[in-house]
Protein backbone atom coordinates (compact mmCIF):
# COMPACT_ATOMS: atom_id res chain seq x y z
CA UNK A 1 0.00 0.00 0.00
CA UNK A 2 2.75 2.41 0.69
CA UNK A 3 5.10 1.92 -2.48
CA UNK A 4 1.58 2.17 -3.86
CA UNK A 5 0.84 6.06 -2.82
CA UNK A 6 4.20 6.88 -3.12
CA UNK A 7 4.17 6.24 -6.99
CA UNK A 8 0.70 7.66 -7.41
CA UNK A 9 1.56 10.87 -5.77
CA UNK A 10 5.79 11.60 -7.34
CA UNK A 11 3.73 10.58 -11.12
CA UNK A 12 0.87 12.67 -10.38
CA UNK A 13 2.76 15.76 -8.45
CA UNK A 14 5.54 15.34 -11.72
CA UNK A 15 2.90 15.47 -14.31
CA UNK A 16 0.90 18.55 -12.99
CA UNK A 17 4.47 20.66 -12.54
CA UNK A 18 5.30 19.97 -15.96
CA UNK A 19 1.98 20.14 -17.81
CA UNK A 20 0.47 23.18 -16.25
CA UNK A 21 1.48 26.82 -16.22
CA UNK A 22 -0.61 28.29 -12.97
CA UNK A 23 0.65 25.54 -9.68
CA UNK A 24 0.36 26.90 -6.16
CA UNK A 25 1.18 24.14 -3.33
CA UNK A 26 0.37 24.78 0.18
CA UNK A 27 1.39 22.59 3.62
CA UNK A 28 -1.02 22.54 6.27
CA UNK A 29 -0.36 21.25 10.15
CA UNK A 30 -3.66 21.85 11.71
CA UNK A 31 -4.85 20.73 14.95
CA UNK A 32 -8.74 19.87 14.83
CA UNK A 33 -11.76 18.44 16.91
CA UNK A 34 -14.75 16.73 15.90
CA UNK A 35 -16.94 15.11 19.06
CA UNK A 36 -16.31 11.80 16.66
CA UNK A 37 -12.79 11.90 16.92
CA UNK A 38 -11.86 14.29 20.36
CA UNK A 39 -8.21 15.81 19.03
CA UNK A 40 -6.32 15.33 16.29
CA UNK A 41 -3.86 16.33 13.90
CA UNK A 42 -3.80 16.50 10.06
CA UNK A 43 -1.31 16.91 7.83
CA UNK A 44 -3.02 18.04 4.33
CA UNK A 45 -0.29 18.98 1.30
CA UNK A 46 -3.05 20.43 -1.32
CA UNK A 47 -1.62 20.60 -5.14
CA UNK A 48 -3.54 23.64 -7.28
CA UNK A 49 -2.86 23.94 -10.80
CA UNK A 50 -4.09 24.76 -14.20
CA UNK A 51 -3.64 26.38 -17.30
CA UNK A 52 -4.25 30.05 -18.34
CA UNK A 53 -6.77 28.97 -20.47
CA UNK A 54 -8.79 26.53 -18.05
CA UNK A 55 -11.47 27.61 -15.87
CA UNK A 56 -10.97 25.15 -13.11
CA UNK A 57 -8.24 24.61 -10.83
CA UNK A 58 -6.89 20.81 -10.96
CA UNK A 59 -6.43 19.42 -7.26
CA UNK A 60 -3.68 17.13 -6.05
CA UNK A 61 -4.92 16.52 -2.06
CA UNK A 62 -2.10 14.54 -0.27
CA UNK A 63 -3.51 13.78 3.52
CA UNK A 64 -3.05 12.03 6.49
CA UNK A 65 -4.50 12.31 9.87
CA UNK A 66 -4.00 11.02 13.69
CA UNK A 67 -6.25 11.08 16.29
CA UNK A 68 -6.01 11.12 20.27
CA UNK A 69 -8.46 7.37 19.90
CA UNK A 70 -5.77 6.25 18.05
CA UNK A 71 -7.88 6.79 14.66
CA UNK A 72 -5.84 7.15 11.86
CA UNK A 73 -6.41 7.94 7.97
CA UNK A 74 -3.67 8.12 4.68
CA UNK A 75 -4.86 9.16 1.43
CA UNK A 76 -4.24 10.83 -2.14
CA UNK A 77 -7.21 12.62 -3.79
CA UNK A 78 -6.78 13.46 -7.27
CA UNK A 79 -8.97 15.82 -9.20
CA UNK A 80 -7.00 16.45 -12.94
CA UNK A 81 -8.69 18.69 -15.44
CA UNK A 82 -6.81 18.03 -18.90
CA UNK A 83 -7.12 18.62 -22.88
CA UNK A 84 -8.33 21.83 -21.81
CA UNK A 85 -11.03 21.15 -19.26
CA UNK A 86 -12.42 18.49 -21.92
CA UNK A 87 -11.94 15.94 -19.12
CA UNK A 88 -11.48 15.18 -15.50
CA UNK A 89 -9.79 12.23 -13.55
CA UNK A 90 -11.01 12.40 -9.88
CA UNK A 91 -10.41 9.42 -7.50
CA UNK A 92 -9.11 8.82 -3.81
CA UNK A 93 -6.62 6.24 -2.83
CA UNK A 94 -7.51 5.67 1.29
CA UNK A 95 -6.32 3.45 3.93
CA UNK A 96 -8.59 3.95 7.62
CA UNK A 97 -8.32 2.45 10.97
CA UNK A 98 -11.19 4.18 12.99
CA UNK A 99 -13.44 3.39 15.90
CA UNK A 100 -16.75 4.67 14.98
CA UNK A 101 -20.63 4.22 17.02
CA UNK A 102 -23.38 1.97 15.81
CA UNK A 103 -27.05 2.75 17.01
CA UNK A 104 -28.61 0.33 15.00
CA UNK A 105 -30.71 1.27 11.27
CA UNK A 106 -33.63 3.28 11.15
CA UNK A 107 -34.33 6.72 12.00
CA UNK A 108 -36.03 5.57 15.62
CA UNK A 109 -33.02 4.24 16.66
CA UNK A 110 -31.85 4.29 20.11
CA UNK A 111 -28.84 6.30 22.04
CA UNK A 112 -29.01 3.06 24.99
CA UNK A 113 -27.53 0.95 21.67
CA UNK A 114 -24.66 2.65 21.42
CA UNK A 115 -21.61 0.59 20.53
CA UNK A 116 -18.44 0.97 19.14
CA UNK A 117 -16.39 -0.88 16.66
CA UNK A 118 -13.46 -0.88 15.10
CA UNK A 119 -13.66 -0.06 11.18
CA UNK A 120 -10.61 -0.95 9.17
CA UNK A 121 -10.81 -0.25 5.04
CA UNK A 122 -8.51 0.12 2.37
CA UNK A 123 -9.35 0.74 -1.10
CA UNK A 124 -9.64 2.94 -4.35
CA UNK A 125 -12.55 4.67 -6.14
CA UNK A 126 -12.05 6.47 -9.66
CA UNK A 127 -13.64 8.30 -12.20
CA UNK A 128 -13.16 9.40 -15.42
CA UNK A 129 -16.07 12.22 -17.38
CA UNK A 130 -15.69 13.58 -20.58
CA UNK A 131 -17.46 17.33 -21.63
CA UNK A 132 -20.59 16.87 -23.86
CA UNK A 133 -21.65 20.49 -23.93
CA UNK A 134 -20.64 23.62 -22.17
CA UNK A 135 -20.38 22.76 -18.24
CA UNK A 136 -21.75 19.06 -18.73
CA UNK A 137 -19.33 16.05 -17.97
CA UNK A 138 -20.57 12.34 -18.21
CA UNK A 139 -18.03 9.86 -17.43
CA UNK A 140 -18.06 6.22 -16.08
CA UNK A 141 -16.78 5.06 -12.23
CA UNK A 142 -15.01 2.31 -10.11
CA UNK A 143 -14.99 1.83 -6.75
CA UNK A 144 -13.19 -1.13 -4.61
CA UNK A 145 -12.85 -1.33 -1.29
CA UNK A 146 -11.69 -4.54 1.34
CA UNK A 147 -13.95 -3.54 4.92
CA UNK A 148 -13.50 -5.14 8.24
CA UNK A 149 -14.80 -4.85 11.76
CA UNK A 150 -13.03 -5.35 14.86
CA UNK A 151 -13.93 -5.41 18.70
CA UNK A 152 -17.45 -5.59 18.50
CA UNK A 153 -19.35 -6.20 21.65
CA UNK A 154 -20.19 -9.94 21.89
CA UNK A 155 -24.40 -8.73 22.80
CA UNK A 156 -24.28 -6.17 20.36
CA UNK A 157 -26.37 -5.86 17.18
CA UNK A 158 -23.56 -5.80 15.00
CA UNK A 159 -22.99 -9.46 15.35
CA UNK A 160 -26.46 -10.04 13.27
CA UNK A 161 -25.12 -8.13 10.42
CA UNK A 162 -22.47 -9.32 7.71
CA UNK A 163 -20.06 -6.68 7.50
CA UNK A 164 -16.48 -8.31 6.19
CA UNK A 165 -15.21 -8.28 2.55
CA UNK A 166 -14.81 -7.08 -0.45
CA UNK A 167 -17.28 -4.43 -2.42
CA UNK A 168 -16.81 -3.55 -6.10
CA UNK A 169 -19.03 -1.64 -8.18
CA UNK A 170 -18.93 -0.22 -11.47
CA UNK A 171 -20.93 2.53 -12.59
CA UNK A 172 -21.74 6.12 -14.67
CA UNK A 173 -22.06 9.97 -13.94
CA UNK A 174 -22.91 13.25 -14.68
CA UNK A 175 -22.06 16.65 -13.80
CA UNK A 176 -23.41 19.77 -14.70
CA UNK A 177 -21.08 22.53 -12.93
CA UNK A 178 -21.74 26.51 -13.51
CA UNK A 179 -19.74 27.55 -10.56
CA UNK A 180 -17.16 30.55 -10.68
CA UNK A 181 -14.86 28.45 -8.77
CA UNK A 182 -14.27 24.51 -7.83
CA UNK A 183 -12.35 25.47 -4.64
CA UNK A 184 -14.43 28.31 -3.28
CA UNK A 185 -17.85 29.14 -4.92
CA UNK A 186 -19.13 32.66 -4.93
CA UNK A 187 -21.97 32.05 -8.26
CA UNK A 188 -23.36 29.32 -9.81
CA UNK A 189 -24.50 25.63 -9.60
CA UNK A 190 -23.61 22.54 -9.09
CA UNK A 191 -25.99 19.32 -10.46
CA UNK A 192 -24.37 15.80 -9.67
CA UNK A 193 -25.94 12.37 -10.37
CA UNK A 194 -23.74 9.47 -9.69
CA UNK A 195 -25.01 5.49 -10.26
CA UNK A 196 -23.20 2.41 -9.11
CA UNK A 197 -23.99 -1.21 -9.02
CA UNK A 198 -22.08 -3.54 -6.80
CA UNK A 199 -22.53 -7.43 -7.66
CA UNK A 200 -20.94 -10.67 -8.14
CA UNK A 201 -19.52 -9.60 -11.60
CA UNK A 202 -17.32 -7.40 -10.19
CA UNK A 203 -16.20 -9.47 -7.25
CA UNK A 204 -18.18 -8.23 -5.38
CA UNK A 205 -19.28 -10.13 -2.13
CA UNK A 206 -21.77 -7.50 -1.60
CA UNK A 207 -25.22 -7.15 -3.93
CA UNK A 208 -26.65 -3.53 -3.98
CA UNK A 209 -26.37 -0.84 -5.77
CA UNK A 210 -26.25 3.24 -5.07
CA UNK A 211 -27.46 6.23 -6.52
CA UNK A 212 -26.85 9.90 -5.16
CA UNK A 213 -27.75 13.20 -6.23
CA UNK A 214 -26.03 16.42 -5.18
CA UNK A 215 -27.48 19.77 -6.09
CA UNK A 216 -25.60 23.12 -4.85
CA UNK A 217 -26.52 27.01 -5.72
CA UNK A 218 -24.06 30.15 -4.45
CA UNK A 219 -25.19 33.32 -4.87
CA UNK A 220 -24.43 36.90 -3.13
CA UNK A 221 -27.80 38.43 -1.49
CA UNK A 222 -25.80 41.75 -0.72
CA UNK A 223 -23.41 43.31 -2.43
CA UNK A 224 -20.52 40.46 -2.24
CA UNK A 225 -21.04 40.73 1.54
CA UNK A 226 -23.63 38.33 2.42
CA UNK A 227 -22.91 34.54 0.11
CA UNK A 228 -25.99 32.53 0.18
CA UNK A 229 -25.74 28.78 -0.59
CA UNK A 230 -27.50 25.90 -0.36
CA UNK A 231 -27.22 22.37 -0.86
CA UNK A 232 -30.09 19.23 -1.65
CA UNK A 233 -28.41 15.87 -1.36
CA UNK A 234 -29.50 12.67 -1.46
CA UNK A 235 -28.40 8.89 -1.39
CA UNK A 236 -30.77 5.78 -2.50
CA UNK A 237 -29.59 2.18 -1.56
CA UNK A 238 -31.40 -0.87 -3.47
CA UNK A 239 -30.06 -4.39 -2.16
CA UNK A 240 -28.23 -5.56 1.10
CA UNK A 241 -25.50 -3.23 1.82
CA UNK A 242 -22.71 -3.65 4.69
CA UNK A 243 -23.86 -1.07 7.57
CA UNK A 244 -20.50 0.59 7.05
CA UNK A 245 -21.66 1.94 3.41
CA UNK A 246 -25.21 3.11 4.65
CA UNK A 247 -26.63 6.86 3.81
CA UNK A 248 -25.58 8.36 7.24
CA UNK A 249 -27.13 11.71 9.03
CA UNK A 250 -24.19 13.41 10.90
CA UNK A 251 -20.44 14.78 11.28
CA UNK A 252 -18.72 17.08 9.91
CA UNK A 253 -20.33 18.37 6.65
CA UNK A 254 -23.77 16.55 6.97
CA UNK A 255 -26.10 18.18 9.07
CA UNK A 256 -24.14 19.04 11.39
CA UNK A 257 -24.82 18.95 15.62
CA UNK A 258 -25.60 14.91 15.55
CA UNK A 259 -23.04 12.66 15.91
CA UNK A 260 -21.31 11.24 12.74
CA UNK A 261 -23.37 8.26 11.97
CA UNK A 262 -26.12 8.63 14.31
CA UNK A 263 -28.73 8.19 11.88
CA UNK A 264 -28.10 5.14 8.76
CA UNK A 265 -30.59 3.30 6.57
CA UNK A 266 -30.95 2.65 2.84
CA UNK A 267 -32.69 6.41 1.86
CA UNK A 268 -31.34 10.01 2.69
CA UNK A 269 -33.06 13.28 1.38
CA UNK A 270 -31.19 16.14 3.58
CA UNK A 271 -31.15 19.96 2.84
CA UNK A 272 -28.19 22.64 4.17
CA UNK A 273 -28.62 26.13 3.48
CA UNK A 274 -25.89 28.47 4.78
CA UNK A 275 -25.08 32.35 5.18
CA UNK A 276 -21.67 33.36 4.87
CA UNK A 277 -21.37 36.95 6.36
CA UNK A 278 -17.99 39.15 5.41
CA UNK A 279 -16.52 40.89 8.31
CA UNK A 280 -13.13 41.13 6.98
CA UNK A 281 -11.55 40.36 3.86
CA UNK A 282 -9.49 37.42 5.58
CA UNK A 283 -12.23 36.61 8.62
CA UNK A 284 -16.45 35.16 7.32
CA UNK A 285 -19.56 34.87 9.65
CA UNK A 286 -21.46 31.40 8.83
CA UNK A 287 -24.80 30.75 9.62
CA UNK A 288 -26.43 27.41 9.00
CA UNK A 289 -29.01 24.42 8.83
CA UNK A 290 -29.37 21.38 8.34
CA UNK A 291 -32.54 18.92 7.53
CA UNK A 292 -33.53 16.07 6.46
CA UNK A 293 -33.73 12.15 7.96
CA UNK A 294 -33.70 8.49 6.75
CA UNK A 295 -35.98 6.05 5.70
CA UNK A 296 -35.74 2.43 4.60
CA UNK A 297 -38.03 2.32 1.45
CA UNK A 298 -39.42 4.67 -0.33
CA UNK A 299 -42.95 4.39 0.94
CA UNK A 300 -41.48 5.02 4.37
CA UNK A 301 -40.64 8.68 2.82
CA UNK A 302 -42.63 11.28 5.34
CA UNK A 303 -41.34 15.09 5.07
CA UNK A 304 -43.50 15.82 7.95
CA UNK A 305 -41.10 14.14 10.08
CA UNK A 306 -37.58 15.30 9.67
CA UNK A 307 -34.21 16.41 11.96
CA UNK A 308 -32.97 19.79 12.40
CA UNK A 309 -29.80 20.95 13.59
CA UNK A 310 -28.12 24.54 13.22
CA UNK A 311 -25.55 26.46 13.87
CA UNK A 312 -22.50 29.15 13.64
CA UNK A 313 -18.78 28.87 12.65
CA UNK A 314 -16.44 31.17 11.47
CA UNK A 315 -14.00 31.17 7.93
CA UNK A 316 -11.18 32.31 8.64
CA UNK A 317 -8.88 32.48 5.15
CA UNK A 318 -5.46 30.92 5.08
CA UNK A 319 -4.74 31.45 1.14
CA UNK A 320 -5.63 33.06 -1.52
CA UNK A 321 -6.21 32.42 -5.32
CA UNK A 322 -8.36 29.96 -4.71
CA UNK A 323 -9.36 31.24 -1.15
CA UNK A 324 -8.84 27.93 0.87
CA UNK A 325 -10.98 28.43 4.52
CA UNK A 326 -9.89 27.52 7.74
CA UNK A 327 -13.69 25.94 9.27
CA UNK A 328 -14.70 25.98 13.14
CA UNK A 329 -18.49 25.39 13.12
CA UNK A 330 -20.41 24.76 16.19
CA UNK A 331 -23.61 22.96 16.11
CA UNK A 332 -26.50 21.55 17.87
CA UNK A 333 -29.79 19.40 17.41
CA UNK A 334 -32.13 18.32 19.69
CA UNK A 335 -29.56 15.47 21.23
CA UNK A 336 -26.49 16.32 20.69
CA UNK A 337 -24.01 19.07 20.21
CA UNK A 338 -21.08 19.14 17.42
CA UNK A 339 -17.71 21.60 17.90
CA UNK A 340 -15.84 21.19 14.38
CA UNK A 341 -12.43 22.22 13.62
CA UNK A 342 -11.46 21.58 9.83
CA UNK A 343 -10.17 22.83 6.36
CA UNK A 344 -12.56 23.19 3.42
CA UNK A 345 -16.33 24.15 3.90
CA UNK A 346 -19.18 21.67 4.14
CA UNK A 347 -20.46 22.00 0.77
Amino acid sequence: MKRIFILISLTLAFYSSQVYSQSRNIFFLVPFYMPETNFGLVFTDILHFKKDNQKHFSALNFFSLYTLKNQFIFGVSPSIYFDNGNYLLEGKLIYKCFTRKYFGIGNNSSKDDEEDFLNRNHGACISLSRKIIKNLMVGIQYDLEDMTIQDTKDTGQIQYHKTNGIISGLGFKATFDTRNSNIYPTKGVLAKADYLLYNDNFASEYNYSKIKFDFRNYFYIYHKKILFSYQVYSEFINGKAPIQVLPAIGGANLIRGFYANRYIDNILLTVQPELKIKITNVILLALFTGIGNIYNNLEDIDLGKIKIASGAGIRIKVKDNPRLNFRIDFAASNESRGTYFTLMEAF
